[in-house]
């Protein structure tokens, strides 16, 4: 094998494909630890525990259109916006839909 081949075999087998995976985890790296919430349970004193926090949709009044649901610390609330399209969280509950029989 000559120096040219060994270089471009090197180049083509062995640079590109460890350039490519390290390009590929930095950007893993950086996507899953800037997108995701803190692990703690010491804050401030009055402020959210983020560790406790989950958000999920889901169609609570059955229009085909989801809600957005924050849970906090096993309790379930609405994450609305008001008026001015501030954030608002707000306690709900469902009510099961009632069956009236026909005569």
């Amino acid at each position: 094998m000559t120096e040219d081949s060994f270089a471009v075999f090197a180049l083509k087998r062995i640079v590109l494909p460890l350039a490519f995976g390290i390009c590929l985890g930095t950007s893993i790296k950086y996507y899953t630890f800037t997108n995701s919430i803190p692990r703690t349970d010491k804050v401030q004193q009055g402020y959210v525990v983020p560790s406790k926090l989950e958000i999920k949709l889901e169609d609570l009044d059955g229009n085909e259109q989801k809600e957005t649901i924050l849970k906090y610390d096993g309790k379930q609330y609405l994450l609305t916006l008001d008026k001015q399209g501030n954030p608002r969280v707000q306690a709900y509950e469902v009510k099961p839909a009632e069956v009236i029989p026909k005569e």
